[in-house]
């Protein structure tokens, strides 16, 4: 098989991870894979905030749950509850012992400079260059949708030295998986229309 294909098929969203660091440069390497996905006239606007220190993870996990569950309940209407589509999720959200980055060894933060004309798709193409690289040298990466309430939080921007108009569009975290991975399942290629 095309080996690009057998990476692609071999990733996975890992949630558990062994306490093995990965190396500075190895993590330079696979961001430095990141920065050659495409960007919007090619601007070129992203930024990365790494991230090793458990101490400091723990933290920003209870921050961003707790900005998260606010967010959900400011949106309900006044005495409401919580949809019971959203009540698995905010039970999550609550247990203390629920660690949002998964104890990897490593989260990277991925900011879009205000001269971004596309920075979600920046970052997303980005992301994927970043996975699928970390996948082809063993190692393990989950994007974190949840922490995207730390761009909220000056706390965490502040610590993180983040400059004024930055945007916080991506928040992933690497790492060596914890035993072995699942085959993935994907549902049969769906095309509604193909123009001739």
């Amino acid at each position: 098989m095309n080996e690009v294909l057998q990476n692609i098929y071999a990733r996975r969203s890992v949630r558990a991870y062994s306490d093995k660091k990965v190396p500075e440069e190895t993590v330079r390497e696979i961001l430095t894979a990141g920065t050659y996905a495409p960007t919007g006239m090619n601007v070129q606007p992203l930024r990365f905030v790494v991230v090793e220190n458990q101490e400091r993870l723990d933290h920003y996990s209870a921050i961003a749950k707790e900005l998260f569950i606010a967010g959900v309940r400011k949106d309900l209407p006044q005495n409401e509850p919580v949809p019971e589509s959203l009540q698995g999720m905010m039970r999550t959200l609550s247990n203390p012992d629920f660690q949002l980055f998964y104890h990897a060894p490593l989260a990277v933060f991925v900011f879009a400079h205000p001269s971004a004309l596309t920075p979600v798709e920046d970052a997303s193409l980005a992301v994927e260059n970043i996975f699928l690289y970390a996948r082809s040298l063993g190692i393990g990466s989950c994007w974190i949708g949840f922490a995207a309430s730390l761009a909220h939080s000056q706390e965490f921007l502040k610590e993180c030295r983040v400059p004024s108009g930055h945007r916080l569009v991506a928040q992933i975290i690497l790492g060596y998986p914890k035993g072995e991975l699942a085959e993935g399942k994907r549902k049969e290629l769906q095309i509604i229309h193909w123009m001739k």
